[in-house]
């Protein structure tokens, strides 16, 4: 008789719900991964949820993820990873302000020079007068036309933050982005160097050297890379850009605090779907969630593999993370090698050549504001051998590598990207695979925070109907 009558049954229920269901348990959600994506997505959660949603945090290293900071002996901390934010970021923006944290500017006293392998193309002066001129010389109209076009793709970027405030949500990354604009679905399966020449009419040599030179800073990567990627990387050249005091991973370490989320200090190796929800499992533990959120990168080279089992689909992996070295120096430039810089004076070269053995060299801020001249970040392709070492610096003191799999390896054309692996399983890093940038994931992280919202009380509902009907 229940069989036979089930739907009138349902029905029935679906009217009477609110009676049947005050009685709820707890929703309780895994999140895996400790960075800025997995941190923020438990403090919206608990923004979304309050009291009712039990939150746990799997991270096996540190709070922070890829924003990190190793300390040297002239008794500073530097940042290793994510280091700049710009005005425009909104959510890390608020995180800074709601949190108590404070603000920093990076450092004023760099000298900006542009290295093809050989010699300079360009050398930023002192004066700012004379650096507009430099720039209008050889680049041209170019130079206005690409900050107009930042401009206006960054008005178009930040309607998604009115989307997400009227609690849109979004199954995967190509809607979310055409939410934005639809024109960004272009940006994706175009490359900067044929976008910005062919279809922007900007000119090759600002997208050789320029364009070129903030891809090959902050992403390790060419003019080749999708069109949207070459946009968020332009952007993080310019504007009002700030740090963190004491260290952009603060905001990592203040969203898991005020998340009221619960630290499992293991890597979660596997995601096992059960009847009734998730199982993870740690090289010594298992919990089961009704939720797991994915806030890792999961790609053909993760260096700790996450496997899933019993899934109704199958997880691809379908790109490789991007491998950056960031090689920390204490240490005297060469003066052969980069004679236009001196000693006392703060430096950053870009390298346009992408064959060439470094993308780029910096002087470093410690994350108190205090500068070193002598402290450096050199960001290469793979480890620094010790000639290269000598090529680059006339001696040096300390040196501290860190090896990343910083951002993904981005090709064209572009591969659609899912937030929703499976019912109830979430990846926030899907984002990355349009744009790798700490905001990138806040943004990722609120809208898999608003999936689950809209998809619990979707299974809510349809749960409490099943066991009504069964009750009956």
């Amino acid at each position: 008789m229940v069989h036979s009558n089930s739907n009138i049954l349902i029905a029935f229920v679906a009217i009477f719900s609110p009676i049947i269901c005050t009685q709820q348990q707890n929703v309780k959600i895994a999140i895996i991964g400790g960075g800025i994506g997995g941190t923020s997505c438990a403090y919206f959660l608990n923004e979304m949820f309050g009291e009712k949603a039990d939150i746990f945090i799997y991270e096996g290293n540190k709070i922070g993820g890829r924003l990190a900071t190793v300390s040297m002996t002239d008794g500073n901390e530097y940042e290793t990873g994510g280091s700049i934010i710009h005005e425009r970021n909104k959510y890390m923006t608020d995180f800074v302000k709601d949190l108590g944290l404070q603000r920093r500017p990076p450092s004023s006293n760099e000298r900006l020079g542009l290295y093809n392998g050989k010699d300079f193309d360009f050398i930023q002066s002192d004066y700012y007068l004379m650096n507009v001129i430099k720039m209008l010389w050889r680049y041209g109209y170019s130079t206005v036309k690409l900050q107009r076009f930042i401009s206006k793709m960054l008005d178009k970027f930040d309607r998604i933050y009115g989307l997400q405030k009227e609690g849109r949500a979004f199954d995967n990354v190509e809607d979310l982005v055409a939410a934005m604009n639809p024109e960004f679905l272009t940006y994706l399966n175009v490359s900067v160097k044929d976008g910005y020449v062919e279809k922007e009419r900007f000119s090759q040599k600002i997208v050789n050297e320029l364009v070129q030179a903030s891809l090959r800073c902050n992403y390790g990567q060419t003019v080749k890379v999708p069109e949207f990627v070459g946009s968020v990387s332009m952007a993080g050249m310019d504007g009002a850009l700030w740090c963190v005091s004491g260290g952009n991973r603060r905001v990592a370490e203040r969203l898991l605090d005020e998340s009221n989320a619960k630290l499992i200090e293991a890597f979660a190796l596997s995601v096992s779907m059960k009847q009734f929800g998730y199982v993870v499992a740690t090289a010594t533990s298992n919990d089961t969630y009704d939720y797991v959120v994915i806030a890792t990168p999961l790609s053909q080279n993760q260096r700790i593999p996450l496997n899933f089992d019993n899934l109704p689909t199958q997880i691809s992996r379908n790109g490789e993370y991007h491998r950056t070295v960031s090689t920390l120096v204490l240490g005297k430039l060469n003066k052969k090698k980069f004679p236009k810089f001196a000693d006392d004076e703060g430096a950053i070269i870009i390298n346009t050549n992408d064959d060439d053995f470094f993308n780029s060299i910096g002087n470093l801020q410690g994350i108190n504001g205090k500068e070193n001249h002598r402290a450096w970040k050199v960001f290469s392709k793979k480890p620094l051998t010790s000639n290269e070492m000598n090529i680059l610096f006339e001696n040096h003191t300390e040196v501290k590598i860190i090896d990343w799999l910083a951002y993904p390896h981005y090709v064209l054309p572009h591969q659609q990207m899912s937030f929703s692996l499976a019912p109830r399983l979430y990846h926030i890093n899907a984002i990355e695979w349009a744009a790798s940038a700490m905001e990138m994931s806040c943004i990722g992280a609120k809208n898999v925070a608003l999936l689950i919202r809209r998809d619990h009380g979707n299974w809510q509902q349809t749960n409490s109907m099943k066991r009504s009907v069964e009750e009956l």
